[in-house]
């Protein structure tokens, strides 16, 4: 998870215990409901360090009509005081603190700052991983401008991919990965993830009740949302009784009015991400087409349930409980073996 992810994710689990309802709403907008019932509609500006002044006048002076929430690991006086005066709103994660229209809504745990540490940086190779993806999926071989049609990319960035890739290669339809298995641990090892911020929630029914009844919760609100790890492999590969719900998300939303309970990092049945990486939508679409062609056309008309299979393989790795891998090497070898369609 990204620096900034891990900071909005720490401030989103300080409001909840500050008891500031997220309503609904993105890592750059949000719709929040402080203690009281009073609606505020706020900016999102997440920052690895705490801002300096000439950085908050400039944000302020080309936005006078915005309200901002500024996310950082700590306060500085200047901070604290602009929030104090509800100049801005301020979360400052490593201390707990969390101050809404110049009023100090800070909850009594500072846990959430605990995630802040050991925090990855650099550019991530979103379009390379979902190339890999894609070809390792396909049973047909699959050509530049169909790739780059189905993750709405340039056919340059999928060429720069493409040049001088160790396991792909190209053939008189189109390009096919070889040595699958070694390519497969290949993306297994270095994807990251896709990334984002992430809420938790506690629920009584089992996991794959709780993923349909979220699922639903977001078709109602218009909110695009696909279902990983267990839930996922449970209808590419069916092995293990899944134990725990997660989903990714085009948007925050509040999953209260669905039955669900706010819970920690640490205690959760369903958790929920907006996720970083933009091709998991594209790459879930490809997935869910009916036959093994990869038909660009065909993606723009297919609503995706789950994510693709490897990406699911990823988080069901990165899932608890004791038989997390033997319940991936199942998924892994029918994706390797073509039979994960069901």
């Amino acid at each position: 998870m990204a620096r900034a992810d891990r900071l909005l994710s720490g401030a989103l689990l300080l409001l909840r215990r500050a008891e500031v309802r997220v309503v609904s709403g993105g890592p750059t907008d949000l719709e929040l409901v402080v203690p009281g019932g009073g609606a505020v509609a706020v900016k999102v500006k997440v920052y690895g360090r705490p801002p300096t002044p000439s950085i908050v006048e400039g944000l302020r002076g080309g936005n006078r009509e915005d309200r901002f929430l500024l996310v950082t690991p700590r306060a500085t006086s200047y901070l604290g005081d602009l929030a104090a005066e509800g100049v801005v709103d301020l979360i400052a994660v490593e201390e707990g603190r969390v101050v809404i229209g110049g009023i100090d809504h800070t909850a009594a745990s500072t846990e959430a700052g605990s995630e802040v540490q050991a925090l990855r940086r650099g550019r991530r190779s979103w379009t390379r991983w979902a190339v890999e993806r894609l070809l390792l999926l396909a049973e047909q071989p699959v050509t530049q401008v169909e790739l780059a049609a189905v993750l709405q990319v340039t056919q340059q960035s999928v060429s720069h991919v493409l040049r001088g890739h160790r396991f792909a290669s190209r053939t008189d339809r189109g390009w096919v990965i070889g040595q699958r298995a070694e390519a497969l641990d290949g993306v297994l090892a270095e994807y990251p993830g896709p990334g984002g911020v992430s809420t938790y929630w506690y629920g009584l029914d089992p996991a794959v009740r709780q993923a349909e009844a979220a699922a639903t919760w977001c078709a109602e609100k218009g909110v695009g949302c696909v279902l990983t790890g267990d839930v996922a492999a449970d209808v590419y590969a069916p092995w293990r009784l899944p134990a725990m719900a997660g989903l990714y998300s085009s948007e925050l939303l509040d999953f209260t009015a669905a039955g669900f309970t706010p819970a920690t990092d640490a205690e959760y049945t369903l958790v929920v991400t907006v996720p970083q990486d933009p091709t998991v939508w594209r790459t879930a679409a490809a997935a869910a087409q009916p036959t093994a062609r990869v038909d660009p056309t065909a993606v723009d008309e297919v609503l995706p349930v789950r994510v693709d299979p490897i990406i699911a393989l990823h988080d069901v790795l990165a899932s608890p409980g004791p038989d997390a891998a033997e319940a991936a090497e199942h998924l892994r070898r029918a994706i390797l073996d073509g039979a994960w369609r069901g």
